[in-house]
């Protein structure tokens, strides 16, 4: 049985008044899924939006045509329609889906403080013009964001599509040509068109992925200052080969470049040579990870698989510098993370027994 039209009226009006509300939402979960992509070094775009009033209000009407969408309440709308607010992380390559995704889901949480259910959808099926690709993601904000101007953000949760770009292209055309079809939905020209740009966007994938392949190949052989993080992590790898230097790549390049780092080798003499020595950093790495869980702050640890092996280096004997800089310099944003760690590795020195850098 089809909802009333009160019902309609009050949850457009409620959501009309809420609005500025999952506009804020949206815009924090993008600035989180920017850091995400950042500090992982994945070539991506993120973008955010907010539902209109208007669409909102004809989702309804059609909502009200199903027999399976019978609400009883406002309330029980707002609790099933959940793309309010939507973020679109768009990935230059399929292959760093999975970890943003995974990364998404370690930095929020779902409903009541539950883990957030990562929903891969990929319905290739050329035969039935099917060529859908994208991993969703439902999210709140984690405790910690709400405070201060995100308190009010409580129990409002937000929808975050993870896809390349290639498959970005082909969703939002078909999602308007085919799954909001006018009158009978797209022609046999139409189905026929859809289906060659969906091969032509599988086809794409594949060419961007070689195209980064070789550009990390190119620049794996540069010398002289890195040029951004990318170049940062392409000339490390052979150095590292066994750690994926993708991996919380951001912080240690925003540290090296705070240092004033910019090459390889400035990075190489300035910690010793243990910004390429894994075993050195590993090991320095599992003391600190001690440190932190010991004084319950284990979400501070580091990833001995990751780029966190740089920058354990140079927190190593850096870090009253790192925080002294960040703190002249007014860093915000991203770097904020670097001056938690590098505070707290400060504490590590100072309360280690033999607190000389570079032991071992």
């Amino acid at each position: 049985m089809p909802f009333s039209e009160t019902i309609i009226a009050e949850a457009v009006d409620r959501y009309d008044r809420e609005r500025d509300r999952y506009i804020k939402l949206a815009g924090r979960v993008a600035d989180l899924c920017r850091a995400i992509v950042d500090d992982n070094a994945v070539r991506a775009q993120v973008t955010f939006r907010t539902k209109t009033v208007k669409s909102f209000e004809g989702k309804l009407r059609r909502f009200a045509k199903r027999p399976d969408k019978n609400y009883a309440s406002v309330d029980e709308v707002f609790a099933e329609v959940g793309d309010f607010a939507g973020v679109r992380v768009a990935t230059y390559r399929p292959e760093d889906e999975q970890r943003v995704a995974e990364a998404i889901a370690a930095l929020f949480c779902g409903p009541g403080a539950i883990s957030v259910d990562i929903d891969r959808k990929d319905k290739l099926n050329p035969a039935s013009g099917q060529f859908y690709r994208a991993t969703h993601c439902q999210v709140h904000l984690p405790p910690t964001e709400l405070i201060g101007n995100y308190e009010n953000l409580r129990g409002a949760s937000c929808e975050i599509q993870v896809c390349s770009m290639m498959a970005h292209v082909w969703n939002e055309i078909e999602h308007d040509i085919g799954y909001k079809p006018e009158g009978e939905g797209p022609s046999e020209a139409e189905r026929g068109l859809l289906e060659t740009l969906g091969h032509l966007a599988r086809a794409g994938d594949a060419a961007i992925t070689r195209l980064l392949a070789a550009n990390t190949a190119r620049m794996t052989a540069q010398t002289g200052d890195f040029t951004d993080v990318h170049d940062f992590v392409a000339r490390l790898r052979p150095r590292l080969p066994d750690a994926d230097l993708s991996v919380n790549a951001g912080p240690a390049f925003d540290a090296a470049q705070v240092l004033g780092l910019t090459s390889l080798e400035q990075l190489e003499a300035a910690t010793q040579g243990h910004a390429i020595d894994h075993a050195w950093g590993a090991d320095r790495i599992g003391q600190f990870n001690a440190h932190v869980e010991e004084n319950g702050r284990s979400e501070l640890g580091l990833n001995s698989g990751s780029a966190d092996l740089v920058l354990v280096a140079l927190l190593d004997r850096y870090a009253e510098q790192i925080v002294k800089r960040l703190s002249e310099a007014g860093v915000q944003s991203r770097p904020g993370r670097l001056m938690v760690l590098a505070r707290a590795y400060q504490e590590f020195l100072a309360g280690a027994a033999s607190p000389g850098q570079f032991a071992g």
